[in-house]
């Protein structure tokens, strides 16, 4: 998801998801088990590996380069190409435009009937570009012809129009014979270890470090630094900085991030914010606890917190809210090969792009819309400066909380079929098309031969795929035979199981490689001894709302995000903190009447509770017994208080906190 490396990878990158191991124990040979038992006995540098590589080389210690940048992808089923080697697959299919035209055409937006929110998608896509990416290669096109007289890219029927793509990358050494059919590397560690917050190669890693507390660089407003030699935006832009992908070529200042395709549109860029923000907060409490800790160890600390609570999200929160039930973690397996798989990243996990609405909402803290208004999906791509005008994260964070995703089907909105990027001609693309194109260049098997590679039975007509006619049909009209069905095209036809958002072959598909990147990772928090057990309890409960009550202004969220709720139907929920002497916490805030707080503490003592007002004079004062651990407190009188902002000021002892209020 680059330009195509950076322009496809970010079209794709526009998404997401999906993948697949089979059954993926690959204890290939005795000498790998000797190797693995050697390797422990040893004890090399290795098997005293305390932090996580950044490019995730040596998590497996008979086979360092599994789920490590660089590493060639497996598949589900045998490469599938035309003459068995490397050249395309699918040329006796239709053209991919014409089905994306007959097929992917949405008329009228469908919403998600399970009633999940945009952080559905907009977290895949973040995940996505955690573990997923794919080069192209500008020396070899695949570009899409478009159709004679097509409605959007060939108006004037000049029968010349094409969509401009590139190949995948093939691994060194494949495309050579049948014996070595091309194959295509991940570029980024296969991990879920928040390499899109740090990187997985060193400068990048590097760049983005203030090498001060373990801290990473931020930019005015608490947002990811620009690519300048400060960081800031007035600065000129740094030559060093790391490449950030901007397929308008519009920009000439971006924000930086662990992932290139940071800035590829707004929403995407509130979820880096976030943990960059988490990051630097975590540096803070394990500063206060450790002092003597040098910025290399609170660095080092602060990551790992950070990828546990990615991976507690994805595991116990995200996946479960799509439906997806994985076997129970049974602790880490060596012989589990962590990689993503070919049909993963080349076609399921492409199934964000049919969720994405057109319009981006932004709330204000009462629910309504700010002056700004919403944002148009086709304005937001590539468009840092929407977020550095906006000089806050909030009203797209609770934006997203309140908007039903479009459903999981086989359409896409016209942002992303005929205007990705730019008009028609003008940089616009569509991204159905690649897709389908991305697949057959890739050698992806069709659709029922990827049951077939899963252990299902293949469809033996087109409404055993989708009950409802307007789907099979047009299945039928565009396919002719149920067996040459693109693996995309069907992994987004096939109908949903009951309750669910997915069809049964993505389910398993999203089921079999999630479970991999779990098993098969030596660092997974549950895994990971330097936890305590109570540590990992607490990050096992930690959900999204906690990482965005903690890190911005955003106090009234479903407590599950993943599920749209109407604003007004959404409680004031405290977040809970992580155990920092003396912090607090307000809510809800802004308030109307009634002012409940929160603080933690590491003793009992008595604690002086003091309010001001926007006088700077006391309003109320009382001394409270606190004790060990959280105490909750609830003032009902505030409501007789006038509008305006109150300082509350707790102190114990010679040790004060405090916490601004905004009473309405």
């Amino acid at each position: 998801m680059i330009s195509t490396s950076i322009n496809e990878q970010t079209q794709i990158g526009l998404a997401m998801y999906i993948c697949a191991p089979i059954s993926l124990t690959y204890m290939n040979t005795f000498n790998s088990i000797l190797a693995a038992f050697l390797v422990v006995s040893c004890a090399t540098g290795l098997s005293a590996q305390e932090y996580r590589s950044l490019d995730g080389y040596g998590n497996n210690f008979a086979n360092p380069r599994w789920g490590s940048a660089g590493a060639e992808m497996p598949r589900f089923a045998p490469a599938d190409y035309s003459d068995g080697v490397s050249a395309p697959t699918g040329i006796n299919r239709p053209n991919p435009r014409d089905i994306s035209n007959h097929i992917f055409d949405q008329k009228e937006l469908k919403f998600d009937l399970v009633g999940l929110s945009d952080y559905v998608w907009v977290f895949g896509q973040f995940i996505d570009h955690d573990f997923a990416l794919v080069f192209d290669d500008h020396e070899e096109s695949a570009v899409v012809r478009v159709p004679m007289g097509d409605e959007h890219f060939d108006p004037e029927s000049l029968g010349m129009a094409i969509i401009p793509m590139f190949r995948s990358q093939a691994s060194a050494g494949t495309g050579i014979s049948r014996q070595s059919p091309r194959e295509h590397d991940n570029a980024i560690s296969a991990f879920i270890d928040a390499s899109g917050v740090y990187g997985s190669d060193e400068a990048r890693a590097h760049w983005l470090r203030s090498f001060e507390d373990g801290k990473l660089k931020v930019s005015e407003g608490n947002m990811l630094p620009w690519n300048t030699t400060t960081g800031e935006y007035d600065a000129p832009v740094d030559p060093a900085a790391p490449l950030m992908a901007d397929d308008t070529r519009a920009n000439e200042k971006l924000y930086v991030a662990g992932d290139l395709r940071a800035n590829e549109n707004v929403l995407l860029l509130s979820m880096h914010a976030l943990l960059v923000r988490e990051h630097n907060r975590i540096c803070d409490v394990k500063k206060a606890e450790h002092p003597e800790y040098t910025d290399e160890e609170l660095y080092q600390e602060a990551r790992r917190w950070v990828a546990a609570y990615l991976q507690a999200i994805v595991y116990n929160e995200w996946l479960p809210t799509m439906g997806i039930e994985l076997p129970a973690y049974e602790g880490y397996d060596p012989f589990v090969r962590p990689d993503l798989f070919n049909e993963f990243s080349g076609a399921a996990f492409r199934l964000g792009h049919t969720m994405i609405n057109s319009e981006i909402p932004r709330l204000d803290a009462d629910g309504l819309s700010i002056p700004e208004g919403p944002i148009s999906l086709k304005d937001a791509f590539f468009a840092p400066q929407q977020v550095k005008e906006l000089g806050s994260l909030d009203p797209m964070l609770r934006g997203m909380s309140v908007q039903i995703q479009q459903d999981m089907d086989d359409k896409l909105i016209d942002d992303l079929r005929n205007f990705l990027f730019g008009l028609p001609g003008f940089g616009g693309l569509d991204l159905a098309s690649i897709n389908i194109q991305r697949g057959r260049e890739r050698g992806l098997v069709d659709f029922n031969n990827m049951r077939l590679a899963l252990g299902y039975a293949p469809y033996s007509s087109f409404d055993q795929i989708h009950s409802d006619p307007a789907v099979y049909q047009g299945l039928e009209h565009m396919y002719g035979n149920v067996n040459d069905i693109d693996l995309w095209v069907g992994l987004l036809a096939e109908q949903h199981i009951p309750g669910t958002m997915l069809g049964e072959t993505i389910t398993e598909i999203i089921r079999r490689q999630f479970t991999v990147l779990r098993d098969g990772d030596r660092f997974f928090y549950l895994n990971d001894d330097a936890f305590t057990s109570e540590e990992q309890e607490r990050i096992s409960s930690t959900t999204l709302a906690d990482i965005i009550k903690r890190n911005s202004g955003v106090e009234k969220l479903p407590t599950n995000v993943f599920k749209a709720r109407e604003f007004k139907d959404i409680d004031f929920e405290r977040v809970d903190l992580e155990p920092v002497d003396m912090d607090v916490v307000a809510f809800p805030n802004p308030t109307v009447d009634i002012l409940a707080f929160s603080t933690y503490s590491l003793t009992e003592a008595d604690m002086d509770v003091i309010i001001y007002n926007p006088l700077g004079t006391i309003v109320y004062q009382d001394k409270v017994q606190i004790a060990e651990g959280v105490n909750n407190f609830t003032l009902d009188a505030f409501a007789d208080y006038p509008a305006g902002a109150y300082l509350l000021v707790l102190q114990r002892g010679e040790e004060s906190t405090s916490r601004t209020i905004i009473k309405k």
